[in-house]
């Protein structure tokens, strides 16, 4: 049986081998929070990150994919792929030498596999 994981890196790679430049090497980068530490009156954080793909969909509008949601000037719709952690608001993403925060997330077919973001 095939995975909507395995769709979606057939996909990347078709689209990659066809148009240069296009798919980009992703990072996203967040960081957790951990125990609360009374000594210091704060929570012990770990920086986390996570590997995979990323394209700008500069077709569709922002609110074909996030019904509601008014897009800003700088905020732009990403496809996320090859990630094995959920993005979520907060957390940045940097592909083709840009740094952009997630603002919005959905896991497309709650598959856990390929993802759209608005990002500014």
């Amino acid at each position: 049986m095939v995975t909507v994981a395995e769709i979606a890196a057939k996909a990347f790679d078709g689209v990659a081998g066809k148009i240069a430049g296009v798919i980009h090497p992703a990072t996203m980068n967040w960081t957790e929070k951990g125990a609360y530490d009374p000594d210091t009156g704060s929570y012990t954080t770990t920086a986390k990150s996570d590997t995979g793909r990323a394209v700008e969909d500069s077709e569709k509008p922002v609110a074909d994919v996030f019904e509601g949601y008014v897009a800003g000037p700088a905020d732009v719709l990403v496809l996320m792929e090859g990630f094995t952690t959920v993005p979520k608001e907060n957390h940045t993403i940097t592909y083709a030498g840009r740094t952009r925060t997630i603002l919005r997330a959905q896991d497309i077919v709650a598959a856990g596999a390929i993802y759209y973001v608005v990002a500014r």
